[in-house]
């Protein structure tokens, strides 16, 4: 099985790459029983996708919701795997490893250069790509109140309308004459 590194760049988003911050369950609790996996979502320019695509990856990825003209790739990592599990190494522009107690987290729109190894399986007509490193050369820090779901705007208030009442109630005796 031949294995190929592929190096890119690119603006990441939602970067879930250490122990503390991994994906723990995956869509539909797929990734439970293995330990969840490292993920991050990379915004990449025509020249680094047309790299991906040259190594013969599965990925295709999508238009980024947030940059014109750019298309956004998920890579990831499983956290229990036979060859090469847990976090992929994290590393600041300088080369020195990204402390995640220290440092923090990697905020939206930092640029990263991230390491792929691309490789054939058993199963044919199946290549497999897992994420390896990280590198951050211009961060972004976190800012969680960026990332939350837009807050619901306020309930609009009701148009006023007149207020219900109960409906009158009229007794009538036999020799009583209705009026309204």
């Amino acid at each position: 099985m031949a294995t190929r590194k592929v190096k890119l760049t690119g603006l990441a988003y939602w970067g879930k790459v250490f122990e503390d911050n991994r994906d723990l369950t995956g869509f539909e609790n797929a990734l439970k029983d293995v330990g969840g996996q490292c993920t991050i979502d990379v915004d990449l320019d025509e020249e680094s996708m047309a790299k991906l695509i040259k190594s013969k990856t599965m990925l295709k990825g999508k238009p980024s919701p947030d940059n014109d003209g750019l298309t956004r790739v998920r890579f990831k990592r499983k956290w229990e795997e036979a060859y090469a599990g847990g976090a992929p190494k994290v590393v600041k522009e300088d080369g020195t490893v990204w402390d995640y107690d220290e440092d923090g987290s990697i905020g939206n729109g930092s640029t990263v250069e991230v390491i792929l190894n691309v490789y054939d399986t058993t199963r044919k007509g199946i290549i497999g790509t897992r994420l390896e490193k990280v590198k951050v050369t211009k961060h972004v820090e976190y800012n969680p109140d960026e990332d939350e779901e837009d807050e619901a705007p306020p309930p609009k208030a009701a148009a006023k309308s007149p207020a219900k009442t109960a409906p009158k109630v009229y007794t009538v005796e036999d020799d009583d004459e209705i009026s309204f």
